[in-house]
C-alpha cells in the first residue's frame, strides 16, 4: 500500500513540448498541440521507455500485494476495488503515455528510418499490452487510439487476440532491427545501452524472452504448441542468459530532478517509514528452512533490533501480539513444520518488524521501528545489524532498479517448462542456476561488501543452493517439485509483482502463502477495470468481481488464495 508521490523526472518538460497528449482512450485531434510531424522522435522514445518504468511501478505493486511481495491492508476486495490508484494508474499510463506515443512515434520515426526507435518502441508496446492481459483480461486494443476516425468508445479485445497481436508486433520490432545499416540513426537508450548497437542484441534477446513468457502463460491451454515454441526459443539461444543481458529500469541518486528509486523516496527521503514488509516475506527468509537465506539482509533493513515486551508498548505498536492464531492458517501450518508466521516474529526476536497479510488494523505509532526497504532493489541501505533509524543519505542512496525481467527468472521460467511441457532442458539444472543467479546479483548488487561484517559468502551461498537441491531431489511429484521451484523464484523475483501475480495464478505456487487474516474473499484472478475507464466509456462493462479468470487461466476456481 504506496502513497502515490508526484515524480519529477528531467525529460517530462521536453515531453510537454513535443508530446500529444490524451485523457483516456477517446483521442481525438486537439488542434491546440503539434501535428504528428512535429514531434521529436529522440524526445518521444525517452518518454516512452521511462513510462514503461512508471507503469510497471503499480503493476508490480498491484501484483506484489496480492502474492505478499508487499503488504496489502485489508482485503482482497476493498484493496482491489475500481478506484484502486495502482491500477488506474497502470491503464491511464498504458494508453495515454505508451501506446498512444508509440502509435504517434511509428510514422515520424518510419519517415527518417529510425528503425531502432521503431524496434524498441514495438517491443515497449508488447510488453505493455501483455501485462494489461495478464491484469484486466480482455481490453480495448484494435479499437484503442482511433479517435481520429470517430472511435470515441472503443470496445475490448479478447485477451487472447491481444496477446497474439503482441507477439505479432514483438516478430515486426526484429525485423525492424534486421533492417539496420551504417545510416541507421541512434538513440538514447535508457535500458541496455544500445544507442548505436548493429545488431541489438540484448533488446532482441528481450524480446524473444517475451515469447517464452507468452508460451508459458499459454501452457495450461495449449501445451503442444507451448513445448514447441519454448523449445525452438532454446534452440536459437537468443534469450536472456546472463545478468549482463537483465532488463531493468536503473534510478539515479539526484534529488533535483528527482531520479531516486520511488521506494527509496517513499520511505528513506521521507525519513519516515509508510510501508510495512510482510511478515510472510520475511518469515521465508529468515526463519522457514532454519537458516537465513543469504538475501535477507539485501532485501529488508530494520530500524530495531528487538520487540517491545511490555504489554503497554505492544497494545499500543504491535496489538495483535495476545490474539487468537487466525483459524485460516491451520490447513498450512498442517502441511509444514515451521508455522507459518502470525502477527510478528516474535520468534526471532530481533526486530524484523512488519504485518501480516491483509491486516486492516490501524496504523500504529511505529515508523521508526518498523522494517523497511534495504541495499536491493530499491539502492536503500544494507542491515549490517546498525539498527539505526533511516534517512536520505543511507545506503545506495536511491540507486536502485526495477526487475522487469532478469536472468534468473528466465531460468526458472525454463524449469517449469521443462518440469510440466518436457521441453529440452533439465529442470533441475535451471533452478539451480535461476537460485545461483539470484543470489549472485543480489549479493553483488552492494559495492563495497568489505566495509561490513554480515555479508553473504561463498559457503553461504553454497550451503543454501545445496539445501534447496537436496529437497527438490527428495520430491515425489511434479507439484511438490514445482512448489519449490515456485518458491525460488517468487523469492529471486523480490521488487517484481507481475511475474509474481502470473506464477501465483498459472501454478499455485509457493503452494503456503500466508492467508488473508480472516480467510475471507476470493483471490483476483484478474483486477476490475478501473473507474477511469468504466465511467468515461459505455462500452466497457464492469467485471461481476475478481474472480474473473484471463484467457489463459483454467485452473479451478478457488484453488489459490
Amino acid at each position: 500500500m504506496k502513497i502515490k508521490h508526484n515524480k519529477l523526472f528531467w525529460l517530462l518538460g521536453l515531453i510537454l513540448v513535443f508530446s500529444c497528449e490524451t485523457t483516456e482512450l477517446d483521442l481525438l485531434v486537439d488542434p491546440n498541440l503539434p501535428a504528428p510531424d512535429a514531434l521529436d522522435a529522440d524526445t518521444n522514445l525517452n518518454f516512452i521507455q521511462f513510462q514503461l518504468a512508471e507503469f510497471f511501478e503499480d503493476a508490480t505493486e498491484s501484483g506484489g500485494e496480492a502474492v505478499r511481495l508487499e503488504y496489502m491492508f485489508d482485503t482482497y476486495a476493498i484493496n482491489f476495488n475500481n478506484t484502486n490508484a495502482s491500477n488506474s494508474g497502470m491503464w491511464t499510463t498504458a494508453y495515454a503515455n505508451i501506446l498512444n506515443e508509440v502509435e504517434a512515434l511509428i510514422p515520424i520515426a518510419t519517415t527518417a528510418g529510425r528503425v531502432r526507435h521503431i524496434g524498441v518502441a514495438r517491443i515497449i508496446r508488447a510488453y505493455t499490452m501483455m501485462t494489461m492481459v495478464d491484469y484486466f483480461g480482455d481490453v480495448p486494443y484494435s479499437e484503442a487510439l482511433q479517435g481520429d476516425v470517430g472511435v470515441v468508445f472503443p470496445a475490448v479485445d479478447a485477451g487472447s487476440d491481444v496477446y497474439d497481436a503482441a507477439f505479432a508486433e514483438i516478430d515486426q520490432a526484429l525485423a525492424d532491427f534486421a533492417s539496420i545499416d551504417g545510416n541507421t540513426p541512434g538513440f538514447n537508450d535508457l535500458y541496455y545501452g544500445e544507442n548505436n548497437s548493429t545488431t541489438m542484441s540484448n533488446w532482441t534477446k528481450f524480446a524473444n524472452t517475451l515469447k517464452l513468457k507468452y508460451y508459458l502463460n499459454r501452457r495450461l491451454i495449449d501445451p503442444t504448441g507451448s513445448a514447441a515454441g519454448i523449445n525452438a526459443l532454446l534452440g536459437s539461444g537468443d534469450i536472456i542468459t546472463s545478468s549482463a543481458e537483465d532488463f531493468k529500469w536503473s534510478s539515479g541518486t539526484s534529488i533535483n530532478p528527482q531520479s531516486r528509486h520511488p521506494y527509496f523516496v517513499e520511505e528513506y527521503l521521507a525519513a519516515n517509514t509508510g510501508e510495512y514488509i510482510p511478515n510472510y516475506l520475511m518469515w521465508t527468509l529468515g526463519v522457514e528452512k532454519g537458516a537465513d537465506d543469504p538475501r535477507l539482509r539485501y532485501y529488508v533493513y530494520r530500524q530495531v533490533s528487538s520487540f517491545p515486551t511490555d504489554e503497554a508498548t505492544l497494545n499500543n505498536e504491535i496489538d495483535c501480539w495476545n490474539n487468537p492464531r487466525p483459524a485460516s492458517y491451520a490447513t498450512i501450518d498442517a502441511m509444514q513444520v515451521v508455522p507459518l508466521p502470525f502477527c510478528s516474529l516474535f520468534g526471532r526476536g530481533d526486530g524484523y518488524w512488519g504485518r501480516d497479510h491483509a491486516n486492516a488494523d490501524g496504523i500504529p505509532p511505529d515508523n521508526n521501528k518498523r522494517t523497511t526497504f534495504g541495499v536491493y532493489p530499491v539502492g536503500g541501505r544494507y542491515d549490517d545489524d546498525d539498527a539505526d533509524t533511516i534517512d536520505d543519505n543511507d545506503g545506495l542512496q536511491g540507486a536502485g532498479i526495477w526487475p522487469i525481467m532478469m536472468d534468473s527468472f528466465v531460468y526458472f521460467m525454463r524449469a517449469e517448462a521443462a518440469l510440466y511441457l518436457g521441453t529440452s532442458d533439465d529442470a533441475a539444472a535451471m533452478l539451480e542456476q535461476g537460485i545461483r543467479s539470484s543470489l549472485t546479483t543480489v549479493t553483488s548488487f552492494l559495492p563495497n561488501p568489505g566495509d561490513f561484517t554480515n555479508t553473504a559468502s561463498a559457503t553461504d551461498i553454497d550451503d543454501y543452493v545445496n539445501g534447496v537441491m537436496a529437497s527438490y531431489m527428495a520430491a515425489t511429484s511434479d507439484d511438490d517439485r514445482m512448489d519449490i521451484i515456485g518458491k525460488e523464484y517468487w523469492i529471486a523475483m523480490y521488487g517484481n509483482g507481475v511475474e509474481g501475480y502470473n506464477l501465483y495464478r498459472r501454478t499455485g505456487a509457493p503452494g503456503n502463502l500466508q492467508p488473508t487474516l480472516l480467510g475471507t474473499g476470493s483471490f483476483p484472478r484478474s483486477f476490475l477495470y478501473p473507474n477511469v475507464t468504466v465511467d468515461r466509456n459505455i462500452n466497457i462493462s464492469q467485471k461481476p468481481g475478481l474472480t474473473v479468470q484471463v484467457f489463459w487461466d483454467n485452473n479451478p476456481a478457488e484453488f489459490i488464495q
